[in-house]
Formats: structure tokens, sequence, C-alpha cells
């Protein structure tokens, strides 16, 4: 289980790839931002999370960093970024207030960061942004240590069970928090992810828009994730698929 705060580290990460694409130092961003370099450290450790700060001084940061050049693709990943840290810490340490996940529905954006952090892959918007040379053993992706993967998938199906299918929320927290089950690829969690997803086959066999829409669509392409790429190559011309064009207005 996880024995340390997790925090700002998506964000973090994210942010020092941003320095690093002008190029600048850790004590080269701090001059240029006016501020000492354990701030820096801090921010781009996780230590200091940037989503602690005020939202003037957050918007300052990524003027600043737009200013010296920064890679404005990269830049703009600070949300997504910041929302990932927001899910893996109330997964990981659970509070009495809703989980993220039953909020909002998490952005591609956010699902690509979360990933980075899950399983090392790299967001496919930063594929053709080089990866910088770094001296020593530093880190080359934001991946939590493996301690704390298996912590944040073992607690997100009992989150994904325990949620009430009898409210919008509870329906919501049920379908992202099984979606994301299906990136960890251990032998047991594909098992139960499988069969979790499976019992759900139902909804792709549903025609024209319905409330499920979403739910169906993220059963699709978790199967797909999973090695079961029917449901999810067949969709194009399926009804839950097509009929996303031709929703009701209300």
């Amino acid at each position: 289980m996880a024995t340390r705060p997790i925090t700002g580290t998506i964000a973090g990460f994210v942010l020092r790839t941003a320095r690093e694409s002008v190029p600048l130092t850790q004590a080269g961003m701090a001059e240029a931002l006016g501020v000492d370099l354990a701030t820096v450290q801090g921010w781009e450790s996780g230590r200091r999370p940037i989503a602690n700060m005020r939202a003037v001084d957050l918007l300052g940061l990524r003027r600043r960093l737009a200013g010296r050049g920064a890679d404005a693709t990269i830049v703009d990943l600070l949300d997504a970024a910041m929302d990932a840290d927001r899910i893996i810490a109330a997964t990981l340490q659970p509070a009495k207030e809703s989980h993220p996940l039953a909020e909002w529905v998490h952005t591609r954006d956010t699902a690509h960061m979360l990933a980075w952090a899950l399983t090392g892959t790299r967001p496919p918007s930063l594929a053709g942004i080089p990866s910088p040379r770094r001296r020593g053993p530093a880190a080359a992706s934001p991946l939590l240590p493996a301690p704390d993967r298996s912590a944040f998938f073992e607690r997100l199906r009992t989150t994904a069970e325990a949620a009430p299918r009898t409210d919008p929320q509870g329906v919501l927290l049920h379908r992202q928090a099984l979606y994301l089950t299906s990136y960890d690829k251990s032998p047991e969690a594909v098992a139960w992810t499988a069969q979790a997803l499976h019992d759900r086959r139902g909804l792709l066999a549903r025609r024209g828009w319905t409330q499920q829409w979403a739910e169906a669509r993220s059963t699709a392409t978790a199967l797909a994730r999973l090695g079961d790429p029917v449901p999810l190559s067949t969709s194009s011309s399926g009804p839950w698929w097509t009929t996303t064009r031709a929703r009701p207005r209300t």
C-alpha cells in the first residue's frame, strides 16, 4: 500500500517537461519566474503541487512559460495532469467528499496522463516532441512506484464494486473506475476487469441513443484494451456509435 502522500507528481513532471522544452535549467527557470530554486524543485517533484497555487499565480506561471518559449502542447497538458493527480490522490487516500470520478467525465488528455503515470505510456500528443537528454538517473516518465500502482488498482476495483448504480454520480463513478482498471495488466486484474466488462455487454446491443451510450462506449474501448476489439471495431456501423450524430436535441 502507498505509504507517502500522492500529490502533484504528474503535473510536476509535465512542468519539468515544459521547462526542458525551452530549454531552461531549474535555476534558470527560478530566475525567470522570480522564485527560489527550492520552489521550482518542489513544483517539479510534486512535493509542492502547482494545483495548490492561487488561480492568478497559476495563470502567471503558464504565461511566463509561454513567454519563454515553452512548447504550447506541453503547457496545455497541465490542466489534465492536475486532474490526473487528483484522481490518483483520491483513490489512494479516500476522503469523505465525493470521488472526482463521480464529479465529471474526465477528458482524453486526462486519461492519457493517467496512463502515463500507471503504465509509462507517453501521451500521443507528445509523440512528435523529442525527449530531452538528462544527466544521471532522472525518470523518463511520471510512472508511479510499483506499490502505489498496485494499491491504486486494488482500491479502484473496490471503488467500482461499491459505487451505487442508482444515481447519476454512482453510475459515472462505476463506469470511469471500471474503465481505468483496464490499465492493470496483471493476470488476476485482467480476469476481474474482463468479467466486469462482459457483464455489461448488453449495453452494446441497444439501438438508438440512450442515457447508457457513454457507458457502452467506455465498455467497448476497455474491452479492446484487454484484447477483444470486436465491440469497438464493429461500433463504426453499430447503433450506439452512429447515433451520436443523431442524438435528439433537448
